[in-house]
């Protein structure tokens, strides 16, 4: 028999951690956790310092280069302001009226003038101003261009008229000219300078002066005034003394197909109105509003 005992052997067991060991590793990890928020923190302070160290050396180099813009351009007096050239198309606004509107008289240097802030003072103050340009000539010359709105009706308002152009923007006071068309009829609030009337009646009317004026028909048809009250069609009353009730197909739209059936419309009305002339008679009044075969009568 041998001298040693053979018995069995002995499984083997990992040992399980206790309750006291999963503690003290959860301490341990909460600890190394707050340790590593601290570090991160401390590392993101001074990144943090640094950004607004930087925007505010950015704030401060931009205001130095506009310090050093003012001096080198606004105030240099090698670009004073020597000349101003302004040229005005229109029979109303003058230089003066630039000068006094822009406040010229107090810029002395060419960069003082803000020009973008200059021509949207001048449309906003003068209504009858329809388009400015301002440009700078060096070393010290400003050059101001600007273009009137012309004057196409006036509009009857109570006891005064009010003058229109083309787009329907309001001018201000009529110079009284017997010569231009009066607009009647127009009840709607809020007329004044610088507005710009949208009504269809007004389109509508503004659409049939510019035909007369810019085509042939306007030699024969010379209109003193048009009524707006009907919606559905203008009734114009002609320097002779003819009356016209007057539609169009797509009346009321701004289109070619709009415009190119008034013209046809005011084209046959002018047909009428010299048939008339041949025979030594005068056309009384005339209804224009349907397609074909106008009632007429003659005098």
């Amino acid at each position: 028999m041998a001298w040693w005992h053979r018995g069995k052997a002995k499984p083997w067991h990992w040992a399980q951690p206790g309750r006291a060991d999963r503690r003290l590793s959860i301490l341990r990890f909460s600890a190394r956790e707050r340790a590593g928020r601290k570090t991160w923190g401390y590392r993101l302070a001074p990144a943090t310092i640094s950004l607004f160290g930087l925007a505010a050396g950015a704030v401060l180099i931009w205001a130095g280069v506009q310090s050093l813009g003012w001096l080198l351009f606004r105030q240099n007096e090698l670009f004073r302001l020597r000349d101003i050239k302004i040229e005005c198309k229109g029979d109303i606004i003058t230089p003066k009226h630039i000068m006094d509107y822009a406040g010229l008289a107090d810029v002395h240097y060419l960069f003082a003038v803000n020009i973008t802030a200059m021509r949207e003072q001048l449309l906003l103050k003068v209504p009858r101003l329809k388009s400015v340009e301002i440009t700078r000539r060096l070393p010290g010359q400003l050059i101001i261009n600007v273009r009137e709105r012309l004057a196409l009706a006036n509009l009857a308002v109570n006891n005064y008229y009010l003058s229109l152009d083309r787009d329907g923007y309001v001018l201000g006071p009529a110079s009284g000219s017997k010569t231009m068309p009066v607009l009647t009829g127009y009840a709607l609030p809020g007329i004044r300078p610088g507005v710009q009337l949208s009504g269809a009646g007004i389109r509508n009317a503004l659409e049939v002066l510019d035909v007369c004026q810019t085509t042939p028909v306007g030699l024969r048809i010379r209109i003193a005034s048009i009524d707006l009250r009907n919606a559905q069609a203008l009734e114009l009353h002609l320097e002779q003394g003819e009356r016209v009730r007057l539609a169009w197909d797509h009346m009321g739209e701004s289109s070619a197909l709009s415009r190119e059936h008034l013209e046809q419309k005011l084209s046959r009305l002018a047909d009428s109105l010299k048939k008339a002339a041949a025979r030594n008679k005068r056309i009384a009044w005339i209804d224009m509003r349907l397609d074909n075969n106008f009632p007429a009568q003659e005098y």
